[in-house]
């Protein structure tokens, strides 16, 4: 069996990920990446319709499996990250 390989960084991928950025960003199938996507928990945007699609920043905290006080320690880090960014452009 030919294993594949990632082919993208997470820095490298758009804000609002589907499956198949999933696939490319972990190394994994499509169907694999399909079959996380509708797991029970997975962190994926409501009222797309039958679109799969998911925030980056939700998925790596997935796949990190942490807790939800950690979880909101990371985003509150997140969130400063990008406004610091944002007031360093904006000078």
């Amino acid at each position: 069996m030919q294993e594949k390989k990632s082919t993208i960084t997470y820095q490298d991928l758009p804000d609002t990920i589907t499956p198949f950025d999933y696939a490319d960003w972990r190394g994994c199938g499509e169907s694999k990446a399909r079959e996380i996507f509708n797991a029970q928990g997975f962190p994926r945007i409501k009222g797309v319709g039958v679109k799969q699609l998911a925030d980056k920043r939700a998925v790596l905290l997935y796949d990190l499996g942490l807790n939800e006080e950690d979880k909101q320690t990371v985003l509150k880090e997140i969130a400063r990250t990008i406004l610091e960014k944002e007031m360093i452009t904006n000078e």
